[in-house]
């Protein structure tokens, strides 16, 4: 029984992993601190944490299958249409009217994994109690506030 726990865990970290990439391409960025989720709303440690009966963790999962798919789609239609940007702008010379075309491509798909991800966000938020979405948000706190103070850290340093 505690394997099965385990695996249904693992395989929540490594959906939500993906999930998490996908909002680092919306972005364009590649940022450890945001994803669909929040602030990194559910990590491993985080989900233990929160103590998921198993009701919880099969509501999650099937949540989860419920976009898994289409977001994978979604991120491949991305991918692809990221790379004829990239193409483009590689060019010798710029051709505007080809540059925008290929970003109005990209902008639909970009907007179609947003929703996806806060679709997914609002109905695993849904399967959660009071206290686990309290919990959450007091990780998110804390993740926020180490966040700040690296940044603030590096920042001091560069003033040297």
């Amino acid at each position: 029984m505690k394997s099965k726990v385990l695996i249904a865990v693992l395989a929540l970290s490594i959906v939500l992993a993906g999930a998490y990439a996908v909002n680092a391409m919306h972005s364009g960025k590649h940022s450890r601190f945001t994803g669909p989720m929040g602030s990194r709303i559910l990590g491993l440690k985080t989900l233990i944490e929160l103590n998921l009966s198993d009701s919880q963790k099969s509501q999650l999962l099937s949540i989860i299958d419920k976009y898994e798919k289409d977001m994978e789609v979604a991120r491949n239609s991305l991918r692809e249409a990221r790379h004829n940007i990239r193409t483009i702008l590689k060019a010798g010379e710029l051709n505007e009217k080809d540059l925008r075309n290929a970003y109005r491509q990209a902008a639909p798909i970009k907007e179609d994994l947003l929703v996806m991800g806060a679709k997914m966000k609002a109905e695993l938020k849904a399967a959660l109690t009071p206290e686990q979405l309290q919990l959450l948000e007091e990780r998110k706190a804390k993740r926020m506030k180490r966040f700040r103070d690296r940044l603030d850290s590096r920042f001091e340093n560069h003033k040297d």
